[in-house]
């Protein structure tokens, strides 16, 4: 458009404007507005002044999506929908939980974009590029977050959804746009489920022009910036093409939490409620084996609003909604279990109703404990 004239073209600019504000995402509002500013030009002075005063009244110059020098997040020629999904300022609500090893890695990754100076003296260049390996729900997606916050840089998601096209060529197009612009800032690129471009290339179901992408890819992993840290994260290792394994910098296995991590991430999700639960934190751990931090949170929310909303007990709550888990629990786990709530004064009836241990079961196991009290009556949690 080489006139701001038209009434259409003030319609389309309004359009854009509100679909940028109302998806929360200021720094594209302020790029789009420049861009229109120079449109304007001298055809409009008074209203190409208002708006560069409201431009001058914005966030701090200094934010470093305002000086990427890329203009405008790139995006897709026909939807015309960003590519991109960013965020500047990352703030996190809670830090990743992680294994000593994990965190020390990443701490390292930290430590070497405060040096990059003493390292390029040595011919060296930080880590650019990182892989994150494991099943959904470890904190994949939260540790680039965290990286971003700790960094204080701002993290650029690649939407796949908007990349891939079913025009090959505009995939292969839509991806170098979104590379190259983050490649030109300072910033974390999270390429989330990254086996969905990555993917074998001797898979016989992909055509040509897809396996050109991903060596296309793997090119632009190998010439990644300093200035710019990649973090590519997948739930398919298997699915990935074997030369994308060692074209990375770093490559980071993310498991299933251990126990010791379980206990953590349930103490945390509880939060206030925690101290009341205290007691059955191993419990919950041992019967949540094999759960994601996720899965554990999720369940967690759960059973807090649930009580909240009826007015009920953190600990009865709780008790019923893992009745039908206990159930199914191995052996050892329900013996535990059977313990707590037997230190609790529940009724050996209600313990059988909630762990499915019969009431034999029970006597014999307080008689070889050496309880000697008589069972409780209590039908009370």
């Amino acid at each position: 458009m080489s006139s701001m004239d038209d009434m259409s073209e003030y319609q389309d600019v309004l359009v854009q404007l509100a679909r940028l504000g109302l998806a929360g995402r200021p720094q594209d509002v302020q790029a789009y507005l420049r861009r229109v500013i120079r449109r304007l030009g001298p055809e409009d002075v008074q209203l190409a002044s208002s708006l560069g005063t409201l431009l001058a009244a914005s966030p701090s110059r200094s934010n470093p999506m305002r000086d990427a020098g890329a203009g405008l997040l790139p995006i897709d020629a026909d939807s015309r929908l960003s590519l991109l999904r960013h965020e500047y300022p990352v703030a996190l609500t809670e830090t990743p939980i992680l294994s000593t090893v994990l965190r020390n890695r990443l701490e390292y990754v930290i430590e070497e974009r405060r040096h990059l100076g003493e390292l390029a003296s040595q011919g060296l260049s930080a880590t650019r590029t990182l892989l994150f390996v494991g099943p959904p729900g470890v904190g994949k997606t939260l540790c680039a977050r965290w990286l971003a916050e700790r960094l204080d840089r701002p993290l650029l998601i690649l939407d796949l959804s908007t990349v891939m096209s079913s025009y090959l060529g505009k995939t292969g197009a839509n991806l170098r746009s979104v590379l190259d612009y983050a490649k030109s800032i300072d910033s974390i690129l999270l390429l989330d489920e990254f086996d969905a471009i990555a993917k074998k290339r001797d898979d016989e179901g992909e055509v040509g022009e897809l396996k050109r992408l991903v060596t296309v890819l793997l090119q632009e992993i190998d010439d990644w910036p300093d200035t710019s840290l990649m973090v590519a994260a997948t739930n398919h290792g298997e699915m990935l093409d074997p030369a994308s394994w060692r074209r990375f910098d770093d490559i980071l296995h993310f498991e299933m939490p251990g126990e010791d991590l379980r206990i953590n991430a349930i103490c945390r999700a509880f939060g206030d409620d925690s101290g009341k639960v205290e007691s059955w934190t191993p419990v919950l751990a041992r019967v949540w084996d094999g759960q994601s931090f996720s899965d554990i949170v999720r369940t967690v929310r759960r059973i807090r609003r649930q009580a909240t909303v009826q007015r009920r007990s953190i600990n009865d709550t709780l008790l019923e909604a893992l009745e039908n888990e206990l159930k199914q629990a191995t052996f050892s786990v329900k013996r535990e279990a059977a313990r707590k709530l037997h230190e609790s004064d529940v009724s050996d009836r209600k313990i059988h109703e909630i762990t499915g241990l019969s009431r034999d079961t029970l006597r014999k196991m307080w008689r070889m404990a050496g309880d000697t009290r008589p069972t409780s009556n209590s039908d009370n949690i």
